[in-house]
């Protein structure tokens, strides 16, 4: 079922049993009123009987019988039964039966209130009326011809208003959740106009309209994740021709290397020298391949986390690239420690010695000087935090913001050794372990990097 229908039919429902509710409450209320109102002129008219009637007694105290009621009467069915203390029917207009269910009423009556009753259809009230010392039960009781009628014609309005409003409001619901569903039935229009969806339709941007309501943060969402995507598939193209360029240098050295070997090369020693650059070719196609197998490994999410020691990451990676460069002068120190003395995070050991290891590579193979790694907790802000410094060639300005893209390599690090796929694999790491990796670099003053991981509760197992 479309959202329309859903929102028309819940806008009816709830539209319409406030609608009911209200409608039942003025019926009632009219009908409670009506009734309170009847009863009033059934009292007066009890009243007025005994005035009228009781004070045209004689000496004897008998009742006047020869008044005839009907000079009184106005409700319509009006009957009267006038009761003496002793419960003997003393004057009455109406039927046997009336006055048998009256006679049973006369226990019930106080002269505190009047007593309400009804008789098949008709209304009625007694009350008990005092002449010169003596109780007389009076009974009144009619049929509210007017009242009913008055009700009769307030239930037929109601009625026809309840069912013209029915229709209003199913008009009315259809048209606001149209008018409401709008930019979302224009979203769909727009995105079924671009089928099939392909990497050239990824710059199409929904409107975002006034961007406060629900439906404009959705347009923004998606608009967000078109950008994604985009960023996304232009950074694949890139890594692509950026690999195909990479693998195809030093295969085509080989080839070239082979295939004049095995031309001209006659002399062993001569042989030997050929297949001597051929074996460092392919030795740098393998750890290119490696390179880009761990980059593809380490953006596929399937991570084992477990708390880790970031001290003891640190130090492994500063072991490694001591063996691995033994001529860089690598300093490594603690800054401020934290209250347990250890650097505890949620993550992956391996990978995140590796992704440290990176960094710290980097700066040995740049810079000819002292390279700094400091270690310290930031407990205010819930981080431990890694500064890697050196006092390198630094990067460029131009290439500041490219040097996390796969496969890219400054236009200063031609010299040294490289595929440019380490600081990739390394933010790829860091941002699985929740944490961030910036870059600052000057051709003066070399290059800062520093790496942000969130501390990990030990308390709870989990990271702030």
């Amino acid at each position: 079922m479309l959202i329309r229908h859903k929102l028309t039919l819940l806008f009816t429902g709830i539209v319409l049993a406030i609608q009911v509710a209200f409608t039942s409450f003025v019926y009632t209320f009219y009908s409670v009123y009506r009734e309170q109102g009847f009863t009033v002129r059934l009292q007066g008219k009890a009243r007025l009987f005994g005035r009228v009637m009781i004070s045209r007694h004689s000496d004897q105290g008998v009742l006047d019988r020869a008044l005839n009621a009907t000079d009184l009467q106005t409700l319509t069915e009006e009957h009267i039964g006038i009761f003496d203390q002793k419960g003997n029917l003393v004057f009455t207009n109406q039927l046997p039966a009336f006055v048998q269910k009256e006679a049973r009423l006369i226990p019930s009556l106080t002269q505190k209130s009047p007593l309400q009753f009804t008789i098949n259809q008709n209304e009625g009230v007694g009350i008990i009326y005092q002449d010169q010392g003596l109780l007389y039960s009076i009974f009144v009781t009619g049929y509210d011809r007017l009242g009913h009628s008055k009700q009769q014609n307030l239930f037929m309005i109601l009625l026809v208003a309840n069912v013209g409003g029915f229709l209003l409001i199913i008009v009315a619901g259809w048209y606001f959740a149209g008018r409401f569903l709008r930019p979302l039935a224009s979203m769909v229009n727009m995105v079924r106009g671009v089928q099939p969806i392909s990497d050239t339709h990824l710059n199409l941007r929904l409107n975002e309209g006034n961007q406060t309501d629900e439906i404009a943060q959705l347009a923004i969402i998606f608009n967000q994740l078109l950008a994604q995507l985009r960023a996304t598939f232009e950074n694949q193209r890139q890594f692509v021709s950026h690999a195909s360029h990479e693998l195809r240098t030093p295969l085509t050295t080989v080839l070239g290397t082979l295939e004049t070997s095995h031309q001209y090369d006659t002399d062993p020693a001569d042989f030997r020298i050929s297949m001597e650059v051929a074996m460092r070719e392919l030795t740098k196609l393998v750890g290119l391949t490696n390179s880009l197998l761990n980059l593809a490994k380490t953006g596929d999410g399937s991570l084992a986390m477990s708390p880790v020691r970031l001290e003891e990451c640190v130090m492994a990676a500063v072991s490694q690239v001591k063996r691995k460069r033994t001529g860089c002068n690598l300093v490594f120190q603690f800054g401020q420690m934290p209250e347990d003395d250890f650097f505890m995070v949620m993550g992956n050991e391996i990978l995140l010695t590796t992704a440290i290891q990176n960094v710290i590579d980097n700066a040995c193979k740049y810079s000819q000087q002292a390279v700094q790694v400091d270690l310290f907790t930031q407990p205010a802000d819930g981080i431990h935090l890694i500064v890697i410094t050196d006092q390198g060639v630094g990067i460029l300005p131009d290439d500041l913001p490219h040097v996390f893209e796969p496969l890219f390599r400054g236009k200063n690090a031609n010299q040294a050794e490289g595929f440019g796929v380490g600081l990739a694999i390394t933010q790829q790491v860091i941002q699985q372990h929740r944490g961030k990796i910036s870059l600052t670099s000057t051709s003066t003053t070399g290059t800062m990097v520093r790496i942000e991981l969130p501390v990990l509760n030990t308390t709870t197992g989990t990271a702030a």
